[in-house]
């Protein structure tokens, strides 16, 4: 079997993971809001680390220059904003926003980085294996806060688990794409950008949706 076809397994297996997430908010069923306000803070730091010791690095080691890694960051992060916005004129504001912001921001995310443990299959299999183990890692509270949010705004379990196999299934077509051309990894550099954006997305959820609540929740006036 090809590095190819094993990073494509990979993939796949990393973004199944997701959906462990709502496994674990099915089971603890009706969490309270502080419960839900760790969660995020976890699942926010998570995915910064993730930016800081995978992503960026990566991208820079692609040979792209830090200027253009952050033009790439900024243009991940505005467009989480930019949805955001739109979803606020749609649907106003609240959690039923904040669930659908989060749920979107973090399939459009999943998109790019379904291709992380291929590219790194086709540079190094163990580096790939890590890689797949690192982003199965991610997922699953990646799953638990779209599963929260959902919750939070009043949604069942039918509608939470739609939420989170979007996501899920957005990494799986990310991924389905690359295998089928793979030659975009032909220039390294454009997995670098890639990953650059995906970055940039990544951190605007924590700071436009996650920190946000976990702070407004946890903070001591509102025990």
């Amino acid at each position: 079997m090809q590095s190819l076809e094993i990073g494509y397994i990979l993939s796949l297996a990393a973004a199944s993971a997701t959906l462990l997430g709502w496994v674990v908010m099915r089971i603890k069923s009706n969490p309270s809001e502080r419960l839900i306000a760790y969660i995020f803070l976890f699942v926010a730091l998570a995915m910064i680390l993730v930016d800081l010791i995978q992503l960026i690095p990566t991208a820079l080691d692609s040979g792209l220059a830090q200027t253009q890694v952050f033009i790439f960051l900024i243009a991940g992060f505005s467009l989480v904003l930019l949805i955001s916005k739109l979803m606020s004129i749609k649907v106003g504001s609240g959690p039923s926003s904040s669930a659908l912001v989060i749920a979107l921001a973090l399939s459009l995310h999943n998109l790019p980085e379904g291709s992380a443990p291929i590219a790194a299959s086709l540079v190094d299999l163990p580096t790939g294996v890590t890689t797949a183990l690192l982003m199965a890692l991610h997922n699953i509270p990646e799953g638990i806060a779209i599963t929260a949010s959902a919750i939070l705004a009043g949604y069942g379990h039918l509608k939470s688990l739609l939420l989170t196999l979007t996501a899920t299934l957005a990494e799986m077509l990310g991924a389905t794409a690359i295998f089928l051309s793979d030659d975009l990894f032909a220039n390294i550099q454009n997995a670098g950008a890639l990953l650059s954006f995906v970055a940039g997305i990544m951190l605007a959820i924590c700071v436009k949706e996650l920190l946000p609540y976990s702070f407004k929740t946890l903070r001591p006036s509102s025990r």
